[in-house]
């Protein structure tokens, strides 16, 4: 039994019984018994469903400000009430980024949204939209992803969930404090914090040197020169990001995954018109929502990369394709792995988001 199944929105049905009492014993304790019982089913039916939401950014991210509340907030609206939405950050002990997943999959919380890499190889296949060139911003790759997972190609991977959304951010790119990086053969020696280990890949191969760095940590890094620079992308929320790297290299390196999943018996245990209207916030229409959400979050990045002595490099066509070239060796070992797991079409998998018209 799922332990949320016990939770404060439980119905209880009572069943009345085929043979009428005469009224002569309808009083007295029994009657007064009959009068709480009653009340209690009223109670209980009266009482809101609490669904549990966690993520892991903090109370005043993005995340939390302009998807978590609006999205809780709408369910609310919706079943007038009948649902309340608890939200969860990173400053509750829930909100660690690597157990998210595993909080809805055991029921500690009802509604998650995690980052797929810090899932370990929960989510293997869905790792095929991080690759290189893969993805050319955030609405297209998100429709992509949930392309993929409709047709079945990932979806096995999401058995245990109720999936809500699946979606990337805008390509991550370079961003360097001193060096200009226009080819490949430019990032040769630089110490360059990678996000997670299919990046560290990308950038050993190009002989760069991976590491990783604490998130709240990479300024300091940098400024220190214990780092050369980062790969990630514009909406990174990090305090005076632009001032500690003001070199900007626009090659579409790498995309992350994310997943919002409800516990599937949890869903499943909901009244029908409840989950239609969770189902009326999410999927595709929800998804659709991202590419714009992002450019909104990258617009203070982007607007601050345009200050006097900030410069963004933009690789032509032919610079570009080097990039392609210097990254494949990164991608068909990557690929190679997935198949060694189970992915056995990955490489054609690969080649279709990379051929995609949205591609870049």
């Amino acid at each position: 039994m799922n332990p949320r199944a016990q939770s404060g929105g439980r119905r209880v049905r009572i069943a009345n019984g085929d043979t009428p009492m005469p009224c002569g014993k309808w009083s007295g304790p029994l009657l007064l018994g009959v009068v709480f019982q009653v009340l209690f089913v009223l109670s209980a039916a009266a009482e809101p469903i609490t669904l549990r939401f966690s993520h892991f950014l903090g109370p005043t991210s993005f995340f939390q400000r302009d998807l978590v509340e609006p999205w809780a907030r709408d369910l609310e609206k919706r079943t007038d009430g009948r649902v309340l939405v608890e939200v969860l950050n990173a400053s509750s002990p829930l909100g660690r980024a690597e157990n998210q997943s595993t909080q809805v999959k055991t029921g500690v919380v009802d509604i998650a949204l995690g980052l797929r890499g810090a899932e370990g190889s929960r989510f293997m296949r869905s790792s095929i939209i991080e690759l290189p060139f893969a993805v050319a911003d955030a609405h297209s790759g998100s429709r992509a992803l949930w392309s993929l997972h409709q047709r079945g190609v990932i979806s096995q991977e999401y058995a245990d969930f109720k999936v809500l959304a699946l979606f990337v951010h805008n390509p991550g790119l370079v961003h360097t404090k001193d060096k200009r990086v226009v080819t490949p053969s430019d990032l040769k020696g630089l110490r360059l914090r990678a996000p997670n280990a299919t990046v560290a890949a990308m950038l050993d191969t190009l002989g760069a040197v991976p590491r990783f760095v604490a998130h709240d940590a990479i300024v300091g890094a940098v400024q220190s020169r214990q780092l050369d620079g980062v790969v990630t992308n514009w909406g990174t929320p990090i305090e005076g990001f632009n001032e500690a790297l003001p070199r900007h290299t626009a090659v579409p390196f790498y995309a992350s995954a994310f997943f919002m999943v409800m516990n599937r018996q949890r869903y499943e245990e909901l009244p029908p018109d409840i989950r239609q209207a969770i189902d009326g916030i999410s999927g595709s229409g929800l998804v659709g929502r991202f590419g714009p959400l992002w450019d909104q979050w990258d617009k203070p990045y982007l607007d601050g990369a345009s200050a006097p002595g900030q410069e963004v490099i933009r690789p032509d066509a032919e610079v570009l394709k080097a990039w392609k070239d210097g990254l494949k060796p990164a991608a068909d070992r990557l690929i190679e792995d997935l198949r060694s797991r189970g992915f056995l079409d990955a490489r054609d998998v690969y080649n279709q988001l990379v051929k995609a018209p949205s591609a870049p």
